[in-house]
């Protein structure tokens, strides 16, 4: 007799339900897609102890009458899919008829539904077994309850997280459905608390202020374009608002939520230069595309994905949201920390301590100055009365992006001074010239024919075997960024042409930093070498921390970063200016009351 035996449909079911049904979040997940599917336009969530104890799920959908809800149980029933056909072209979150099936297998499950607001039908299973079915009173939709969730598979409740971390799982995916379905009302409870709500308006800044608070709102920019095939709608915050990670950046694919690495890594490119390193942006990307063109049926959650013009997709979105953010003002404003010490402290000993109303002070920029420095370089400023038409020029200055500011001084040989009507600024020299030797440096980088010389003497430099082996194969990349390497050994090769911008002194590092990046990143990429490249010269070419520049040097630099692309952050993401609003001082010195 043969070993080969066919498996009862019981073992068939069961393992079915350890592919779809891993914890509490995809049962919340795969109930919440049916209700979706179901054109439901409030949806209530009820939790107890993070969906361990109880999940409960109330729509307002479609509904079903009595054969559809005992069909439901049967695996692999479906009313979305019929042939091959449809899902090669699928319109809808859910479709393998397996979810129902899968969580009754392991877990006490009812179902009460209607489709006429009038007449129900419920049915209760008990891992896998129907215990019971009924006709009942209902309002039109569908109640989902789950008790006692992996009862005949405690292997696997043993090792679900804590009911807070369950509950935070839970959370992050019911957001990010919030997002791809920002027509339908969420309301969470746990624990009999509401602890979320949207408002289902279909508005984008009262979503982001539900998801993420009054800052973002604020903070976005919404711009869309097509593309050959696909449809592409962007919501993206500021880079004055970033995360750790790259779980706030998510992406709906024809009102799926989906994961596509290739996608994100191109967004989080992007904002490169924009945020500090290690920083990921948030935002939202919607793409409409093609369903023959996506491939859903990868995974059994149904979340990872295939696409078929991925790279495309992948270069077009990281220029568009690269022409946004050159777009946009970027300064970002920083509030003073009011809670240090002053409520217990006194200036003088007669002070009164109640606050005293001042009349409100708004600063009022004075006439500008010409500025004279005599062979010491010290400031002499002499107040004149400027033409009208410079200032009519000024004023109409096309593509202007930083305001106009008046400067005041220096701090720490680091931070210059300026203000406006508005405020103060805070500028940090170094990083506001690290901005513009970086662009300068990039713009020679990116020039296919930018000035080279040749090397009258050869330098040589050695290399690994492996080294020597992947610099043998990419000698391309380096003649592209105006490097000519010629192999001269096994392991020795002979710089013989340089760019101009090189120095004769630091040619080893570069050459050692660039093929280093090349091996650790695993790819050829002239265009991110060319940035780094860039990155590093532009850091030790500008002016350093705790140097007092001159009132020449401080105009200078103040008119080169206005002409950079982007003035408000150094190559690596730090803010090059900050704002502290005039309101703010004037709280301080409790001229405004608090």
């Amino acid at each position: 007799m043969g070993k080969i035996v066919k498996m009862t449909p019981e073992l068939s079911n069961m393992i079915a339900a350890g592919e779809v049904v891993e914890r509490p979040s995809s049962v919340v997940k795969e109930l919440l897609e049916n209700s979706i599917d179901a054109h439901s336009k409030n949806i209530k969530i009820y939790l107890l102890n993070g969906g361990l104890d109880e999940i409960k799920i109330i729509d307002d959908g479609d509904g079903m009458d009595k054969d559809d809800v005992e069909m439901s149980f049967i695996p692999h029933a479906t009313s979305k899919i019929k042939n091959a056909y449809d899902l090669a072209r699928l319109h809808t979150l859910g479709f393998r008829g397996e979810a129902i099936a899968s969580i009754s297998i392991v877990s006490k499950m009812e179902i009460t539904s209607s489709a006429d607001g009038v007449s129900g039908y419920q049915v209760l299973y008990k891992a896998g077994v129907r215990k019971k079915g009924e006709l009942v009173n209902s309002n039109k939709g569908t109640t989902i309850t789950v008790n006692e969730l992996f009862l005949n598979t405690p292997a696997r409740l043993k090792y679900m997280k804590s009911a807070k971390q369950e509950l935070s799982s839970i959370m992050y995916y019911i957001e990010r459905l919030s997002i791809a379905h920002p027509d339908i009302r969420f309301s969470v409870y746990s624990d009999n608390r509401l602890v979320f709500q949207t408002s289902g308006s279909n508005k984008m800044n009262k979503l982001l202020y539900e998801l993420y608070g009054l800052d973002a709102s604020k903070n976005y920019m919404d711009f869309s374009y097509v593309s050959d095939g696909y449809n592409a709608h962007l919501v993206m915050l500021k880079p004055v608002i970033y995360r750790s990670n790259k779980l706030e950046i998510t992406l709906v694919i024809n009102g799926r939520f989906v994961k596509n690495y290739n996608i994100i890594n191109s967004i989080v490119e992007a904002y490169d230069t924009f945020l500090p390193i290690g920083k990921s942006p948030v935002g939202i990307f919607y793409l409409e595309i093609d369903p023959l063109l996506v491939d859903c049926n990868i995974h059994p959650n149904k979340v990872e994905i295939k696409i078929s013009n991925e790279n495309e997709i992948c270069n077009l979105v990281k220029e568009k949201i690269r022409e946004e953010l050159k777009k946009e003002t970027l300064i970002p404003e920083r509030k003073i920390d009011t809670n240090i010490g002053y409520k217990n402290t006194t200036i003088f000993e007669n002070m009164p301590s109640e606050v005293i109303k001042e009349p409100e002070f708004k600063y009022e920029p004075s006439i500008s100055s010409d500025v004279e420095i005599n062979q010491e370089e010290k400031i002499i400023e002499k107040p004149v009365e400027r033409p009208i038409e410079a200032i009519k020029e000024e004023t109409l200055e096309p593509k202007r992006k930083l305001p106009i500011l008046e400067y005041v001084g220096s701090i720490f040989g680091t931070y210059l001074i300026f203000q406006n009507s508005e405020g103060m600024y805070l500028i940090d020299q170094h990083a506001a010239a690290e901005r513009v030797n970086y662009e300068k440096y990039l713009k020679i980088l990116s020039n296919p024919n930018q000035p080279t010389t040749d090397l009258l003497v050869p330098i040589i430099v050695s290399f690994s075997k492996s080294e020597a082996l992947f610099l043998e194969n990419n000698l391309d990349a380096f003649d592209n960024i105006g490097f000519k390497l010629e192999q001269i050994g096994d392991l020795d090769f002979a710089i013989r042409m340089i760019p101009l911008w090189a120095k004769i002194d630091n040619l080893e590092s570069i050459i050692y930093d660039i093929l280093s990046k090349m091996i650790d990143e695993k790819k050829v990429d002239v265009i991110y070498f060319r940035d780094h490249i860039a990155k590093q010269i532009s850091c030790k070419a500008s002016i350093k921390a705790n140097h007092t520049i001159s009132r020449v040097e401080v105009d200078a630099l103040i008119s080169n970063l206005n002409k950079c692309d982007n003035p408000f952050t150094c190559p690596h993401g730090r803010p090059t200016i900050i704002k502290i609003d005039i309101n703010e001082l004037e709280r301080k010195f409790e001229r405004i009351q608090r």
